[in-house]
């Protein structure tokens, strides 16, 4: 975290040999892509109708996993496809839905069902009033947070939020390296250095949902779900997140980030959990700050200033805002920047409302 020091929150992922170490991507160009299950030629399509077949055979198509398998689609040949290709749905900046989420309903023979809100989620005592600096929290201020930490050493990774007994939000590129073996996601933590002062409950898991269209070179859809190899239960110090609803203000409105991170950049991480006030930059400020992309589904926070903004270690973590009704709900997922908390370049987060399609289908099969 920084106040007057970095606030530990930006994206940070485990690189190279050494147990802990920690590395804040910076946005380097990385040429390696998805790979298809169609041929170079071809490309996976949700369905049969966006494939010109006027020179091929429907027959001969061969079917693909469309969307990570949401939808079964066909290998249509790249010139005879009627959906707008990859690399111009990944730059569009028309809306703030993601491309994915628009096709869910295209392709999805009925409408998705809405994530459903549990009547505990976001509830704890504080309000946005009265978090003025980076500072420590208390054991059970933030109980939906979650930390991902390597089986080797259990140094902490990541961060991410609980959406239900089951599944985690986090960002996709804190799986560059970890698979689900190599990791534990602990819920109920508070401080590292104190034991059971939470009863918090480690868990393994069973898959590891990152979005189909993340591309580690722009950082673009950043978002990922993990399931837990058994449901949690509820208490004081776990509790899910609330999601945003589409049409909730956030630009101009003070969020807070929360999460072990470094405390100043290149600094120590934290070993107790932290959380900093930040304004949410207006889309046109955020795409002037950078020279590097930013897409209608990020969002930025930090100080106009600097001082204030997520670090190194709290990748996954969350960008919450209070509601009207006093709820907590997580507006974005700590992804990139530079440096951190320098004036004039926030932290960039996956902005949550353009997935919610996609977070409803890959987060309700619960047991």
């Amino acid at each position: 975290m920084y106040g007057t020091f970095v606030v530990g929150i930006v994206f940070c992922v485990g690189v190279g040999g050494i147990s802990g170490q920690l590395v804040r991507v910076q946005l380097q160009r990385d040429t390696e892509r998805r790979v298809d299950l169609c041929d170079r030629d071809s490309e996976c399509v949700p369905s049969i109708q966006y494939c010109n077949t006027a020179t091929e055979s429907p027959s001969k198509l061969k079917k693909c996993g469309y969307m990570q398998d949401i939808v079964e689609g066909v290998c249509c040949p790249a010139s005879n496809n009627n959906v707008p290709n990859k690399r111009k749905r990944q730059t569009s900046n028309d809306s703030d839905e993601s491309d994915l989420d628009k096709a869910l309903d295209r392709a999805s023979p009925e409408p998705i069902k809405p994530f459903p809100e549990d009547p505990s989620c976001g509830i704890n005592s504080k309000t946005t009033s009265s978090i003025m600096n980076v500072q420590s929290t208390t054991a059970s201020d933030w109980p939906w947070m979650a930390v991902f930490l390597e089986t080797l050493g259990y140094t902490n990774f990541c961060g991410g939020v609980i959406l239900n007994r089951r599944f985690v939000l986090t960002a996709a590129h804190c799986f560059k390296k970890y698979t689900k073996k190599d990791l534990v996601i602990r819920l109920g933590e508070y401080d590292f250095t104190m034991k059971n002062e939470t009863q918090y409950i480690d868990y393994r898991a069973t898959d590891i949902r990152v979005h189909p269209d993340y591309d580690k070179a722009t950082n673009i859809n950043d978002i990922a779900i993990v399931k837990l190899n058994r449901p949690t239960t509820y208490n004081t110090f776990i509790r899910p997140i609330c999601l945003p609803k589409t049409n909730m203000v956030v630009y101009k409105k003070t969020a807070i980030v929360t999460g072990w991170g470094q405390t100043s950049f290149g600094g120590e991480i934290s070993d107790i959990l932290m959380e900093v006030p930040v304004p949410v930059w207006d889309h046109i400020n955020c795409t002037s700050a950078f020279t590097q992309p930013i897409f209608r589904t990020n969002l930025c926070a930090a100080s106009y200033n600097g001082g204030k903004d997520s670090c190194l270690g709290d990748s996954g973590g969350p960008l919450l805002m209070q509601r009207q009704d006093g709820k907590w709900t997580n507006i974005g997922v700590v992804s990139w920047g530079i440096g951190c908390a320098e004036q004039g370049k926030p932290g960039v987060y996956t902005k949550v409302t353009s997935y919610l399609k996609w977070i409803a289908v890959n987060a309700q099969d619960v047991n």
